[in-house]
């Protein structure tokens, strides 16, 4: 849901009718994706997919057919496997409601990157009412709940009236520019499951970096001292916890020059050059060495060896 929140907080501003399905059961079972959701407008447009798109088209007949809030059942035909990969056959628990019916500062609290726990009322399948939780409150919601909540992944439990669906934010990683170690950072951060978001120039990038959050990092790239410069500032702006510069020490200090000539602020958080010291020389091991720093800075850990911290500070059983 993370990854569709923007948009669907513009259709309620604008007063646009968008339908969201989310799934809460069965797409674990066939490695699917415990976070897909889907958003039908009124005009047919589409973002987001479920379990990989293979859902989509019967999510929008229904949809169409007027069937109303509802906790929906949904199977993989043929042209859904064919499409995904996914089994046909396979069954899915979705819910259906229209976004004007979350509450008003949902999808805010989502594209802030919040961990919440999102509650669905419902009477047999008809949903009677949403409600969101944060951390603190998530205890109120019962032994259950919280030991879902404390597993910091997304997933859902569904039981006779209610569902209850924990979101936990993906941490998003915003590239700008262009080059072979940014392409390698790219295909590198996939196993990570951090949802990358590519661009080419700063002023496309800057929208979204005005509004990363602690667990989203930034890494820009390029030679050209005004375009990584922009994309530098930008990024400071926001809140993102990881701003790396790729390039030479001297590259490094020539844009931090050109940032401070312009009054930019808060110079000491980006990390130029970008990485550990690992000995990198290729694209791959670069970009190994820039996600690790990216890493070791979002949990606060050193980057230290883990045999010299000991296992009572490594985390290690």
């Amino acid at each position: 849901m993370y990854e569709i929140s923007v948009s669907v907080d513009a259709c309620v501003r604008a007063g646009t009718q968008a339908d969201v399905l989310w799934v809460v059961g069965g797409a674990e079972e066939v490695g699917g994706d415990p976070n897909g959701a889907l958003v039908l407008t009124a005009g047919g447009g589409r973002m987001g997919s479920l379990l990989a798109g293979a859902l989509d088209d019967q999510a929008a007949g229904l949809t169409a057919g007027g069937i109303g809030s509802r906790l929906i059942e949904l199977q993989v035909d043929t042209l859904g496997a064919l499409v995904s990969g996914v089994p046909e056959g396979t069954g899915v628990r979705a819910l259906l409601a229209p976004a004007s019916d979350f509450p008003v500062d949902f999808w805010g609290r989502l594209w802030a990157g919040a961990p919440l726990c999102l509650v669905t009322h419902l009477n047999c399948d008809r949903i009677t009412g949403i409600e969101y939780y944060e951390e603190a409150g998530v205890a109120d919601l019962g032994e259950d709940v919280a030991r879902l909540f404390s597993r910091g992944t997304t997933g859902s439990l569904v039981e006779a009236d209610r569902v209850v669906t924990v979101l936990w934010p993906v941490p998003r990683l915003a590239l700008v520019g262009g080059g072979p170690i940014l392409g390698a950072v790219e295909q590198t951060a996939g196993p990570l499951g951090w949802q990358v978001l590519r661009f080419g120039r700063p002023d496309e990038a800057a929208p979204l970096l005005l509004g990363l959050g602690a667990l989203d990092a930034v890494v820009v790239a390029g030679h050209d001292l005004t375009m990584a410069g922009n994309a530098l500032s930008a990024a400071l702006s926001g809140s993102a916890g990881y701003v790396g510069a790729l390039g030479t020490v001297a590259m490094n200090r020539a844009r931090l020059d050109w940032l401070s000539s312009r009054g930019v602020e808060g110079l000491d958080r980006v990390h130029g050059p970008a990485g550990l010291d690992l000995g990198a020389r290729t694209p791959a091991e670069v970009a190994l060495a820039v996600l690790a720093e990216a890493l070791a800075v979002r949990s606060g850990h050193t980057g230290r060896s883990l045999r010299d911290l000991g296992n009572a500070d490594s985390g290690l059983p």
